[in-house]
């Protein structure tokens, strides 16, 4: 049987922190040391197996990826979050959904603005250098994109665009 589109209904390409694709991937397991989102880029926290969101002067462990789970506190546009001491995967290689900022193309690299959650495919003020990350196609701002990852290890901090 055959899916026939209904006036104009189009699905969502994915969902942001879920894998793009099933090329080869890795994950590793941690417990959340706070609140945060999926779909963020993650260092590892001061508690041994924990992580916290990525900030400037951390080493970037990967992309918190979503699970069905999630019992924190919804932020204010309703997104949901992992409560303190849950359960996640942390993506630090292959492809995973993440939401687009301005200026995301193909190959580009990207830089991530904490206060919205978005990843850039260009460099501004306070945005966060991720190395070991580029765009796998174009997306508008807002749009939810592929992001392909692959992280080295012993990278060096993460520093932010000034």
């Amino acid at each position: 049987m055959a899916l026939i589109p209904r006036g104009g209904d189009k699905p969502q390409k994915g969902y942001v922190g879920t894998w793009a694709n099933m090329e080869e991937d890795n994950a590793q397991t941690a417990f959340a040391a706070s609140s945060f989102a999926a779909g963020v880029p993650v260092s590892y926290g001061s508690v041994e197996g924990t992580v916290t969101p990525l900030t400037a002067g951390d080493r970037f462990a990967g992309i918190a990826l979503a699970n069905v789970d999630m019992a924190g506190t919804p932020l204010s546009d309703g997104t949901k979050t992992f409560g303190a001491n849950e359960l996640l995967g942390v993506a630090d290689m292959g492809w995973v959904f993440v939401l687009a900022g301005a200026g995301v193309v193909k190959g580009a690299p990207a830089f991530y603005e904490v206060a919205t959650r978005k990843f850039h495919g260009t460099s501004a003020t306070g945005r966060l250098i991720l190395t070991g990350v580029e765009f796998d196609e174009s997306a508008a701002n807002g749009a939810v994109v592929p992001l392909r990852i692959r992280i080295t290890p012993g990278a060096a901090v993460v520093t932010a665009a000034t």
